[in-house]
């Protein structure tokens, strides 16, 4: 290796664990309600957007697959998805959230190598439909999201927060649906 400085290393994916706490708090706030990055929500809302107890039990829960990207020691990227109970159709469904990409380092695929692992897994699981809230008012959002396969489902519901904490009073969160392993005649929504 020559004098110049070291490469970055790409990041690896793999399942969380108690220590990454900190730093998936940290890197969840940065890309929510920092200044910079395109996943900022700072001019919609106020607070904290995760807390170390809420990932602290989602690394509890049997139902939750929490996945970090970590490159030279630090978190680069963040996603969990909660598997539910099949609906009164048989149709499995699992939430997907606390996805986050560090600033720093968004718009260069990590988002959908994070996303696509939890697809993966999820596919080994049983799992047909993927579900995720978005903020009102972020059509970027909404537009990344259709690109990797969701679609509307029409549905709106009341902001999953504080409602004290809104900039904008009124604002919900739209319910977007991917398809995966669906049956036949099975359909999001």
């Amino acid at each position: 290796m020559s004098g110049d400085a070291a490469t970055p290393s790409a990041p690896v994916l793999r399942p969380a664990r108690d220590g990454d706490i900190p730093q998936i708090v940290d890197l969840v706030q940065r890309a929510y309600r920092g200044e910079g990055g395109w996943t900022t929500e700072a001019h919609l809302v106020d607070g904290a957007r995760a807390e170390a107890a809420e990932v602290r039990d989602m690394l509890a829960c049997p139902a939750v697959h929490l996945l970090v990207a970590e490159a030279d020691g630090m978190l680069q990227g963040c996603a969990y998805t909660r598997i539910n109970p099949a609906d009164a159709t048989g149709v499995v469904r699992a939430e997907l959230g606390l996805f986050a990409v560090d600033p720093t380092v968004q718009s260069r695929g990590l988002g959908s190598r994070l996303l696509e692992a939890q697809v993966e897994q999820l596919l080994g699981r049983g799992v047909d439909v993927l579900m995720i809230q978005v903020l009102q008012s972020r059509p970027e959002l909404q537009a990344w999201y259709t690109r990797h396969g969701f679609v509307s489902t029409g549905q709106a519901v009341p902001f999953a927060g504080d409602p004290a904490l809104l900039k904008v009073a009124g604002l919900g969160m739209d319910v977007m649906e991917r398809p995966l392993a669906l049956s036949p005649g099975v359909q999001p929504g």
